[in-house]
């Protein structure tokens, strides 16, 4: 079964695999339970005191992800600059789930929730699917179907080319069962990896598609290495034909620019690497950087956003502290031959690289620069995250460029603090900016309280 950490639990991983050597990628979300749990059991039983409880942290969490549970969130219709491990979609909702069944290489858990919809400025109730996947394990590999949110990339506030912005994705694809080494000689210099491949629906005008692949790998102990790309196929009017799909596989005429090649174009394609760099015994500390190509040449990614970031944490295991960088703007990665407006856009795709509208990389949107600095305490449960930078569209949701009202400099503030009894879990959100944009000034304020307990 597909599995995504909180953010609590991906500090806890990423403490693990930097200071005891988890067998496990970090910057692609999710992964099967099965793999973590693998992952885990690999590790010396005896480990220093912060190691343990990370342990122990990601251990509970899987076993409660495999058992039925209830959420309710109730909180308000505003946007917000929504990171790793948010719920993006404005507005209440409420949600469950059922237990895991699993058998002979089977495992299925069907969820659904009831929220308000993606737009902010009206309230139109949707039934989602939500949690929800069916597995079927052999030969290695998972063949699944799924709905939910995936992270690709080493940032902590943003992905650039899948976050969780946008509400779950109904799909079907292939994952690597297990994220090991490979006992392949062929193989093994990958170090612990995984791989992805999926289908999936994309909610939109045109009702396309929305393509991914990634692979990730950790060939040296201290350097984590993603190569993704995602491909918006089909729709109305698009041709849906097997040949169309092998040469948007293939990126034969993708990104054209002519009238008559446009006509030939498969796909709207996006493609790139990220990078995860520890410091090793020298201080306790990581760099990161996603490189991802808005466009092709000679069948090659570039005009390249961009996104940078370092990240720290204390002896203890309590605190993670990070600082990032992001640049969603064609050429934005190097700052040389800056083209705008171009990210998250194309000819054939009026609604953009959006999902219900809602953008499916950074929730900054396109043609942005945002500079986001954090800190977590895990043993309080709070979470801050400050921002400042400038908004080229909208926060959150499509809009186009330069919009007057939504766009310009902006200044915000996110902050989270979550309490457990039991099994259950109380927790407190506060998220507000400022855009300095064209019309005026443009404020949004968001607050909620999510209660998550088993059943």
């Amino acid at each position: 079964m597909p599995w995504t950490p909180t953010v609590a639990s991906r500090h806890a991983l990423e403490l693990l695999v930097d200071e005891s050597g988890l067998a496990l990628p970090i910057t692609q979300w999710p992964l099967p339970r099965s793999a973590v749990k693998r992952a885990l059991y690999a590790l010396p039983r005896e480990l220093p005191p912060a190691l343990d409880a990370a342990r122990e942290r990601v251990a509970a969490e899987l076993r409660a992800a495999e058992g039925p549970g209830l959420s309710l969130a109730v909180r308000g219709r505003a946007e917000a600059l929504s990171g790793f491990g948010d719920e993006a979609t404005p507005g209440s909702w409420l949600g469950g789930r059922s237990g895991t069944l699993s058998t002979h290489g089977l495992s299925a858990q069907i969820g659904v929730r009831v929220d308000e919809g993606t737009v902010p400025s009206h309230a139109d109730a949707k039934l989602r699917l939500y949690e929800t996947a069916i597995a079927i394990e052999a030969f290695g590999t998972q063949l699944q179907a799924w709905a939910h949110r995936s992270w690709w990339g080493p940032g902590w506030q943003s992905s650039l080319v899948l976050g969780n912005n946008a509400p779950p994705l109904y799909g079907i694809g292939l994952q690597r069962a297990s994220a090991g080494q490979s006992d392949s000689r062929w193989l093994s210099w990958m170090g612990p990896w995984s791989y992805e491949f999926f289908v999936a629906a994309d909610d939109n005008t045109i009702d396309s598609y929305l393509v991914g692949m990634r692979i990730t790998m950790r060939p040296f102990s201290l350097l984590e290495i993603g190569l993704s790309r995602t491909a918006q196929w089909g729709g109305q009017g698009r041709d849906e034909s097997v040949n169309s799909f092998l040469r948007m596989l293939r990126s034969s005429g993708v990104n054209a620019n002519g009238a008559a090649e446009q006509a030939e174009d498969p796909a709207n394609e996006m493609a790139g690497l990220d990078l995860r760099l520890g410091c090793g015994s020298i201080f306790r500390c990581a760099v990161y950087a996603q490189l991802i190509g808005e466009n092709s040449t000679r069948n090659h990614p570039s005009e390249f956003l961009g996104l940078y970031g370092l990240e720290s944490w204390s002896a203890d295991g309590r605190h993670r502290w990070f600082a990032e960088f992001v640049a969603t703007i064609c050429g934005g990665a190097t700052g040389y031959h800056v083209k705008q407006p171009c990210a998250y856009r194309n000819h054939a795709y009026p609604d953009g690289y959006t999902h219900a509208g809602r953008w499916i990389g950074s929730a900054v949107g396109a043609d942005s620069r945002v500079t986001t600095v954090g800190w977590l305490d895990v043993e309080s449960g709070t979470l801050l995250r400050l921002h400042y930078g400038s908004i080229g569209a909208r926060v959150g949701l499509y809009a186009l460029p330069d919009d007057p009202v939504h766009s310009g400099t902006i200044r915000g503030v996110g902050a989270r603090q979550s309490w457990t009894w039991g099994q259950a879990t109380l927790g407190a959100e506060l998220d507000w900016f400022r855009v300095d944009a064209q019309e005026g000034p443009l404020q949004q304020t968001r607050l909620g309280v999510t209660l998550r307990m088993p059943f």
